[in-house]
């Protein structure tokens, strides 16, 4: 077993519960559930919003919606929520999972077709399998 990764791991779990999480509940105001809290962690491990290229001067949504939109299909894996309008309703009940995806209010919030078409163009560019690659190869290597 790598030492050197576990250690990583140990290091990142130690200041999610002492800095982040305590930061969350007392400044930001969130309620943290057990859930939600794994959506951070796998959030905060993942980084997916590093693979979210920049959009300046493109025609189309703002980039900050692309940024949300892709933690918010992160979270839907995470939570293991079947559908798309599954996640959207949850979205609008839940003020910590729409705070921690980066969506400013419930009136906010996209539609369905949003959701669809940013699901093509993540699958097209192949975020998921971009993010996965940058994730073995920083903590596990490129052998």
């Amino acid at each position: 077993m790598d030492t050197t990764f576990t250690a990583r791991i140990s290091q990142f779990l130690t200041l999610l519960q002492t800095e982040l999480f305590p930061l969350l509940r007392e400044e930001m105001e969130l309620e943290l559930s057990p859930a939600l809290e794994k959506v951070i962690r796998v959030l905060e491990l993942v980084q997916v919003e590093r693979f979210i290229p920049s959009s300046r001067g493109w025609v189309g949504a703002p980039p900050k919606d692309r940024l949300a939109l892709a933690r918010a299909f992160v979270a839907k894996a995470v939570l293991n929520l079947p559908t798309t309008e599954g996640l959207i309703d949850r979205l609008k009940v839940d003020q910590s999972l729409r705070r921690v995806c980066g969506f400013d209010s419930r009136r906010k919030i996209p539609g369905a077709w949003r959701f669809s078409r940013a699901f093509a163009e993540f699958a097209a560019g192949q975020l998921p399998a971009r993010v996965h690659e940058a994730l073995i190869g920083a903590h596990l290597g490129t052998s």
